[in-house]
């Protein structure tokens, strides 16, 4: 597992703030602050996206239950929140989310730790800008994938999926642009253009038929 992130108390702090009051509190048994800020994005729910992700990282070392269940929670937490800020169903999208694979999930979540984060074109630095491929390959390296720079790269160097087998985390991508798919409807967490920060949002409807997914697991 390639991931390393902690998340200090400031940004659960912050997740408050941001409104996400009606998450559920990390556990406990979190692992502990670090000395350093952690690279997540000005949301809020970036911080429940980065704690999740922490205990992950504790049930891939440790093995411990209890950290998978807070993982399990803080995951669709997040979904959860996404579908909320969206107008769909939560419940349908934590479904799409507990029915992907882990390498999906782990790659999803590790984008939503940017939300907020500045777009900026050829940019892929955490907490500072990404664009559009930047955000995609970096969020799937947390996941072991390594994918190409450029977005057209990325679509073809992934396996097509169709729209009924697409999962929540596969790439989505019509020419110039390229997104991560959240399960349902015509959801999509992406670094939109220059002047937008990461955020949730829909590929337009008149795209539907033309878009095309691509799943970095193979």
């Amino acid at each position: 597992m390639t991931i390393r992130r902690t998340v200090s108390a400031s940004v659960l702090t912050a997740a408050i703030a941001f409104g996400c009051a009606a998450l559920p509190a990390p556990a406990s048994a979190a692992p502990a602050a670090p000395a350093f800020a952690p690279v997540t994005g000005v949301d809020g729910l970036a911080g429940y996206a980065n704690v999740a992700l922490d205990a992950w990282v504790v049930y891939g070392r440790t093995g411990s239950a209890k950290s998978l269940s807070q993982f399990g929670t803080l995951r669709d937490a997040v979904a959860g929140e996404a579908a909320r800020r969206l107008g769909l169903d939560p419940a349908a999208m934590k479904a799409a989310w507990r029915k992907a694979d882990s390498a999906h999930q782990v790659a999803l979540l590790a984008a939503f730790t940017q939300l907020g984060t500045k777009y900026r074109t050829n940019a892929s630095s955490p907490g500072v800008a990404f664009d559009c491929s930047g955000l995609t390959g970096w969020s799937w390296a947390q996941a072991g994938r390594t994918l190409p720079r450029q977005s057209g790269s990325q679509i073809k160097a992934v396996t097509a999926v169709t729209r009924s087998t697409v999962q929540a985390g596969d790439l989505a991508y019509y020419p110039g642009h390229i997104s991560m798919y959240l399960g349902i409807d015509n959801a999509i967490i992406h670094a939109p253009f220059s002047g937008r920060n990461i955020e949730v949002g829909f590929f337009s409807k008149n795209r539907t038929n033309s878009i095309r997914f691509g799943n970095p697991v193979g």
